[in-house]
């Protein structure tokens, strides 16, 4: 076996994971784990015109490739170079040539290696290709037929024997996927990428080490749920003997400030999981642990394990990885319905349907910014239909941001038209690819355990895996996460009462009974056999969100701003979601039909907020009968009008907002069944002492109904707080605001509906797996009559921890109701600036009222003074500090 140093200095574009401190020999602090994702070239198969031997030597000088860095998509490597600028405008996305794609590409790097003193070996590893792959390295080919195969398998490679001393040239040729492959992609959410996405779409990783090689380390913990004074963790990582002798190691592991260490002897080529366990080390027995929780249930301390091989008294290798103590567990209520809790305590899932990029070529920065709009929205889940995340960063910041993940196999292996293999009962895998795609499930389970975000892993979406599959996976989740929560399908029954269940495990416990277009608040309240706030509701939501006029003039030429024609159509969903005629029925029947394009566009916000409102609210009051809801969906892989609470721009929406509302840990609800009031408390302590403020308006702003109500509530708890009287002389349109105060007269929460006296009615017995219509619709008329109030706005700015904050005061002036009431942050060239985290939005101020309005921005180069902080509304003209 030759043997090499790897000279850090000598390369370019690596990024280091685990790099030991050690300097007692060269080859200890040689030991390392990095990225090596930049400056690789791409290019098309079709240029080349040599043997695929060549490519990989020095020899070979592609004559025009383009410069990339790592994870790309051959589309989105195109792009960094300058290409496709416009795809995503108008319809540039359908006038793509897919030719190019058709054909394999080739991605090149080259790295320089030194003679070394001591032995060390590389492997090679692939995180993510799409979709078959050949690697060659120094003309060389590696892979054997077959080798490189599946969206979601990782690939590791022992290249020592491959490499030499200088210039070294690793070339991966990428096969596209083809009709019938388990590849990456999009179900009805979006268009296809015109490549397929075809490519490394996730890193390539060198790892240098010793004989004794370790990887996924992991931290289990068990938490007494009873007391939470104490917690048990299990420390564990993999370890392979890379040599072809019997080799002993001593393991030593660093945590929460404690050394522990055990000896272990491999075989020959041996791999296997070491465990070090509280009855061996009493150092992993926990007092008074800090307790990792979601999103407003506590805080998300964040600790770290490092993990050492050391053989004859030299470091083999090092791994390591963050994690929080906090215990999963689900649950069944009385009538069947799954549930969760954390540390023992109960928890209501409210979250969002999470999808990458169309491309999938989200920056480390937009992740971000998506998580903390999450956060901004009180929400404590996403749902990853698909192994998203072109990196870790999205498991990282939701460790970081308490936000639980829910993670597993996309619906598109289920349906003909997506995956193009026939339907059947079960998840469209054949047997002889069983071991194939378990064993990739396998790797992304041991990507991704380590994460406290980790709330529940789903095999399929919309069906079930074969029996014989789901033993597979279940065996390999026994093995590396054991006890985690698992459900077979998140589709655990369908309309018509067909009970998905499966012969191995029984019922999920879950349901996905849509409905994915507009319903009116009160059908969350009502159902009692579809999508209602009864258990647990995998995917479903109101339907098209149409974003503000400003995202909807980047997308569409203004030739075809107004009306809504069919270029519009183009930048919604896709099959049966390609119009919005349903949802416009509904909002033309409600709101009144729109004349103009700003009209359209704001009004829709109204519409956004209400439908999303009543979801949520509906699952809070229902708690714990209702144990979760995922809005589908969250966000959108690029730039479109449906599903989503925030669009490809970064731009919030209505529902942005009327999710924030809805999902507050503390906040007064009006039921749309019962039409009294509600308080849901998701903290996990109680308040004694409050106040509910009632106050009920005219379409012409009289006060028809005012009382403060004295209350008390338990931790984690929904109750009915007042019932509200019959009120006589209702205006069609009418208003309600509710707040809640504590025993100093300060204001904790609050709340504003318009309602109306006509009812929407849903029509239950023409339910679709789509949608529920609704044959009477309320009417909210009089809102287009509403006066303009006088307002005034006052802003505070202020620099703090890398943002600019802005204190809003707004005062209504006025004697009546300034309804719904938008702020937006400019900047000095009369953009919005985004993303923005509003504390509220969209508000509505009483005669007289005066509020203050938090808003922050991240600083970047901004000065405080190229801020102007603006007001919109439905009748008044922009209002600017």
């Amino acid at each position: 076996m030759r043997k090499f140093t790897f000279r850090l200095f000598a390369l370019a574009g690596i990024s280091i994971l685990n790099l030991t401190s050690c300097t007692t020999t060269e080859s200890e602090s040689m030991v390392q784990d990095s990225y090596i994702n930049e400056e690789w070239e791409l290019f098309a198969d079709s240029t080349v015109g040599v043997k695929d031997s060549t490519i990989s030597t020095t020899m070979f000088t592609p004559s025009n490739a383009e410069n990339i860095k790592l994870p790309a998509t051959v589309l989105s490597g195109l792009r960094q170079n300058g290409h496709f600028e416009d795809l995503y405008f108008n319809m540039g996305l359908k006038e793509i040539d897919k030719a190019p794609f058709t054909q394999p590409w080739w991605y090149r790097k080259e790295l320089a290696i030194e003679e070394p003193d001591a032995g060390l070996n590389y492997h090679l590893i692939f995180e993510g290709i799409n979709y078959k792959a050949d690697l060659w390295i120094n003309g060389r080919k590696i892979t054997k037929p077959g080798q490189m195969e599946g969206a979601f398998g990782v690939y590791q490679f022992d290249v020592t024997p491959f490499l030499t001393e200088g210039k070294n040239i690793i070339a991966i040729k990428i096969f596209p996927p083809q009709k019938g492959d388990l590849t990456l992609g999009f179900v009805d959410w979006n268009p296809d990428a015109p490549d397929g996405n075809m490519g490394l779409w996730r890193g390539v990783r060198l790892k240098t080490t010793g004989s004794i090689a370790l990887s996924h380390p992991h931290v289990r913990s068990s938490v007494n749920t009873q007391t939470l004074e104490e917690a048990t963790l299990t420390v564990s990582v993999f370890t392979k003997n890379l040599t072809n002798t019997t080799q002993k190691a001593v393991l030593k592991a660093e945590l929460l400030n404690n050394s522990i260490s055990k000896s272990i002897q491999l075989n020959p080529g041996e791999e296997k999981e070491v465990f070090f366990e509280s009855e061996e080390f009493p150092e992993l027995q926990i007092t008074k642990p800090q307790l990792w929780w979601p999103n407003n249930l506590g805080d998300q301390p964040l600790h770290q394990v490092k993990i050492t091989s050391t053989t004859n008294n030299h470091i083999s290798d090092i791994s390591q990885t963050r994690f929080g103590i906090r215990q999963v567990e689900d649950y069944f209520t009385d009538e069947g319905h799954r549930g969760f809790k954390i540390n023992g305590k109960k928890f209501l899932v409210k979250g969002g349907g999470w999808v990458d990029d169309l491309l999938l070529a989200d920056s480390d920065k937009k992740v971000k910014a998506q998580i903390d709009y999450v956060k901004n929205m009180n929400l404590n889940t996403i749902r990853l239909e698909g192994f998203w995340g072109n990196n870790n960063t999205l498991y990282d910041y939701c460790d970081e941001q308490g936000i639980m993940l829910m993670i597993g196999w996309s619906c598109q292996w289920e349906w003909e038209g997506y995956c193009g293999r026939q339907e059947g009962t079960y998840m469209s895998i054949y047997p002889e690819e069983y071991e194939r795609e378990s064993e990739a499930y396998r790797q992304q389970v041991l990507r991704a355990r380590s994460h406290p975000s980790m709330l529940l892993w789903t095999y399929g979406s919309d069906k079930l895996p074969h029996p014989d599959l789901e033993e597979m996976l279940n065996r390999h989740m026994a093995e590396v996460a054991p006890g985690a929560p698992i459900v077979t399908t998140c589709r655990g029954v369908e309309v018509g009462g067909h009970q998905n269940t499966s012969e191995i495990s029984g019922p999920s416990g879950v349901k996905m009974l849509g409905p994915y277009d507009w319903v009116p608040p009160v059908y969350w309240y009502t159902d009692t056999l579809y999508g209602g706030a009864y258990g647990f509701n995998t995917e479903t939501g109101p339907g098209p969100q149409i974003p503000p006029i400003e995202s909807i003039k980047r997308m569409i030429p203004e030739k075809n701003w107004w009306p809504i024609d069919s270029l519009w159509h183009y930048h919604f969903g896709r099959n049966e979601f390609g119009t919005i005629d349903r949802y416009l029925k509904a909002f033309n029947a409600r709101y009144g039909k729109s004349t103009s394009l700003d009209e359209f566009a704001f009004k829709n916000q109204m519409s956004n907020y209400e439908a999303i409102r009543g979801m949520f609210e509906a699952f809070a009051v229902n708690k714990y009968k209702a144990t979760g809801v995922i809005q589908w969906m969250l966000n959108s892989a690029w730039p479109e009008m449906y599903w989503q609470l925030y669009d490809y721009y970064l731009r919030p929406n209505g529902a942005f907002y009327g999710t924030q509302k809805a999902c507050a840990p503390l906040t007064p609800i009006y039921n749309y069944k019962d039409q009294n009031i509600y308080v849901n408390n998701d903290y996990l302590h109680g308040y004694g002492g409050l106040t509910l403020s009632i106050r009920i308006f005219s379409s012409n702003s009289e006060i028809l109904f005012s009382e403060d109500h004295p209350f008390s509530i338990s931790a984690n708890q929904a109750k009915k707080i007042f019932d509200l009287p019959e009120i006589k002389n209702l205006s069609n349109t009418w208003f309600l605001d509710l707040r809640i105060k504590d025993e100093a007269g300060k204001e904790l929460a609050n709340n504003f509906y318009w309602l109306s006296t006509k009812q929407d009615v849903p029509d239950f017995p023409a339910t679709t797996w789509i949608f529920t219509p609704t044959v009477e619709f309320a009417d909210f008329s009089e809102i287009n009559q509403l006066e303009p109030q006088d307002l005034t706005l006052s802003v505070d700015k202020e620099i703090k921890e890398g943002k600019i904050y802005f204190y809003c005061t707004l005062k209504n002036e006025g004697k009546k109701l300034a309804f719904f009431n938008e702020l937006l942050a400019i900047d000095n060239s009369g953009d919005v600036i985004l993303p923005v985290f509003w504390e509220d939005n969209y508000v509505t101020l009483l005669p007289g009222e005066e509020r203050t309005i938090t808003g922050s921005v991240n600083k970047n180069s901004r000065l405080t003074r190229e801020i102007t902080i603006e007001i919109k509304n439905l009748n008044t003209i922009n209002i600017r500090d």
